[in-house]
């Protein structure tokens, strides 16, 4: 029985109010969409590549690593929710035994596959599935990164990470949505502030309403996106944007980049204003 009294901070429903937020942003996005936007099935399709090489480019330990790796140890099954290209994959894999990357993206899978072969890891299973799992598994430490955000109902996905870790539940992710600082050019381009998606204190808040004991601590963050150039960062934008082949929305988007985007010291294109620290959210499963 879980002794953790739950909490509705402010008397609001954070699970109501998570769904409120989800929706809002994704029908504003709907209503904004090109009619020449090439939608795909998986939304990584194309783009997959681009961000496998962007991870590449983040040294590990990152500082959510560096806050991870003391609570591992080398018996250790740890369950990465959203693995994604497999950014945090290698590192976990030479600290534990075994990793079990869950990944329902074809395009994402195909990337962190090719990973795995390139940095020659072999105690990794990948698991292409969504989360909650059809048949649940668990771990020591279960972790998800840059995840809740494209999640509707946060309470099932919470309440599954929390069955499935036997020692410690942990999520990094921003205070506020990584695209929150491609706004300027939403607002650019379609002449209204992007609305918000939920993002770390609204994790926080969901937490104490389903009763898990959540911690959060800052880390210092880094560039949640940078681009190899001016074609890839057009690319990506049109993307996210939900842009069809225009040359108009081209030289739209052309100006904004030079006047949104700084070059960082490592060659790579960036936005102007990035934030200064992210959340790491952890806590002991309350089966514990």
């Amino acid at each position: 029985m879980n002794p953790f009294i739950r909490v509705n901070a402010g008397s609001i429903d954070w699970l109501a109010r998570w769904r409120e937020m989800y929706d809002a942003e994704r029908a504003q996005g709907e209503a904004a969409t090109d009619p020449a936007f090439r939608r795909q099935s998986d939304c990584w399709t194309g783009r997959a590549e681009r961000f496998a090489a962007t991870s590449r480019r983040i040294e590990q330990p990152d500082a959510f690593m560096q806050l991870l790796a003391p609570r591992l140890q080398p018996t250790d099954r740890v369950l990465d929710v959203g693995a994604g290209t497999g950014r945090y994959v290698p590192f976990l894999a030479q600290h534990v035994a075994k990793v079990i990357a869950v990944e329902p993206s074809p395009a994402m899978r195909t990337e962190l596959e090719l990973t795995l072969d390139r940095e020659q890891v072999t105690n990794v299973q990948v698991c292409p599935e969504n989360w909650p799992l059809r048949e649940p598994i668990q771990a020591e430490v279960v972790l998800s990164a840059h995840v809740v955000y494209g999640v509707r109902e946060i309470g099932p996905f919470l309440t599954a990470l929390d069955a499935a870790a036997t020692r410690l539940c942990v999520l990094f992710l921003g205070l506020k949505h990584p695209t929150a600082v491609l706004a300027p050019f939403w607002e650019r381009v379609h002449g209204e502030p992007r609305l918000p998606l939920p993002a770390a204190l609204e994790t926080l808040a969901a937490c104490h309403q389903l009763g898990l004991p959540a911690n959060l601590e800052l880390v210092p963050a880094g560039r949640p996106f940078r681009f190899a150039g001016i074609e890839e960062a057009l690319e990506e934008l049109q993307v996210r944007l939900r842009l069809g082949p225009d040359p108009q929305w081209e030289a739209t988007l052309r100006q904004a980049i030079a006047d949104l985007l700084v070059m960082t010291p490592e060659g790579a294109l960036a936005p102007r204003h990035a934030p200064s620290h992210a959340a790491v959210i952890w806590w002991t499963p309350t089966s514990r």
